[in-house]
């Protein structure tokens, strides 16, 4: 819950003055691999943005696209008055797409997003200085809803669903629409001044998902200060398919367990019970199938675990249309069903690395005392 401190408050920082002297240089950097579809529609958000051409730059980390990533970018450099650059990103890790691109920035300000997202307001870059200025925040966390402009009918129900109690993380304020206030950054830290990068690092580039949530958690440990606010929303596309749903959030399930390998503190009850779900799914069909008895027990909690899907369901329907409510439980499952295999499919793997680290025990017995160990039947 985001809690309001006696800071400045940033409804003011309207007042400001809007000279292009008094406002800072963003850079804004954009990991990205093959988003050629999506690219021209957020160049075009972010050349809208009203504030000073020059006081802003656009940095795309490309990780080997084999699309026309690198043509799109290029065209928009040679066009555009803002600073764009096309920067290579041969690792292709989102983690290691955001350190190319930080190491390349000039900006007082670095501000992140996805080559898939959308950007609903021309005064992101100014609402996010004035805020900055105005509360003395380090990092700007914000909302990121799943409400992208032409999204297709099934994209719009995952929206709708992972915005619910049931469709996202406890913990998380990445829906968190309506606060503001400071924040931990955990799961929605989007901004930072260049002076967070000097005191915290950089991405920890053996992630390859929630890198964010790693580089946002050491900064809440830092004791840094995060400010999230609504009027810095990005909408972000979901997933178009069920099965490329199911996919994303197993990769999400599986640097959860890497966020939970290194930050052990951070780990809460919440993060645990989607693995917990997959658990008892198949301990109670396997169960089912060899006594009567654990088929009634499993069919309880089955029943419930339906019945609250299909609450939320009619609810997302009575307020979105019909398709919500026909489609909704399927993406509830993919969602529950994805993050719990993600989290045991990377828990296997860490074991069987730890398995394979373990120092072999030599198979010849060690030699005692100071003599040669003796072999029977022989003669000294």
């Amino acid at each position: 819950m985001a809690r309001t401190l006696d800071m400045p408050d940033p409804a003011t920082a309207s007042s400001m003055p809007a000279g292009a002297s008094s406002l800072p240089l963003i850079s804004v950097v954009i990991p990205v691999r093959n988003e050629g579809a999506h690219l021209p529609s957020l160049f075009e958000d972010l050349l809208k943005q009203e504030y000073p051409p020059d006081r802003y730059e656009i940095l795309v980390a490309d990780g080997n696209s084999t699309d026309r990533t690198r043509e799109i970018v290029e065209r928009y450099a040679r066009e555009s008055v803002p600073r764009v650059l096309w920067l290579p990103n041969p690792r292709q890790l989102s983690s290691a797409g955001r350190n190319v691109g930080v190491e390349a920035s000039r900006g007082e300000l670095i501000l992140f997003i996805d080559g898939h997202c959308r950007i609903p307001s021309p005064t992101l870059f100014l609402d996010t200085a004035r805020i900055m200025q105005a509360t003395g925040a380090d990092c700007l966390c914000r909302p990121q809803p799943l409400t992208a402009a032409g999204n297709a009918w099934f994209q719009d129900v995952v929206a709708h669903a992972r915005a619910t109690l049931i469709g996202h993380g406890h913990d998380s304020t990445i829906y968190a629409i309506n606060q503001e206030g400071f924040v931990d950054p955990t799961s929605a830290g989007a901004t930072y001044l260049r002076s967070v990068f000097d005191r915290v690092g950089r991405y920890d580039e053996r992630f390859d998902a929630c890198e964010d949530v790693d580089f946002n958690y050491r900064v809440f440990k830092a004791g840094l200060r995060s400010y999230l606010s609504s009027r810095c929303a990005v909408s972000y596309r979901p997933r178009s398919s069920l099965r490329g749903l199911f996919k994303q959030l197993v990769r999400y399930g599986r640097g959860r367990v890497r966020f939970m390998r290194k930050h052990p503190d951070a780990l809460t009850i919440s993060q645990l019970v989607p693995a917990a779900f997959v658990a008892w799914l198949a301990g109670g069909a396997l169960a089912s199938c060899v006594s009567t008895f654990a088929a009634k027990v499993f069919l309880v909690p089955l029943v419930l675990y339906a019945g609250l899907v299909l609450v939320f369901s009619g609810w997302l329907g009575l307020r979105y249309g019909w398709r919500d409510f026909l489609a909704a439980p399927a993406v509830y499952l993919a969602v529950h069903v994805g993050l719990g295999v993600g989290l045991w499919t990377e828990a296997g793997r860490s074991v069987l690395e730890w398995l394979r680290a373990r120092p072999k025990r030599s198979a010849t017995p060690p030699v005692s005392g100071s003599g040669a160990q003796r072999i029977p039947g022989s003669e000294e």
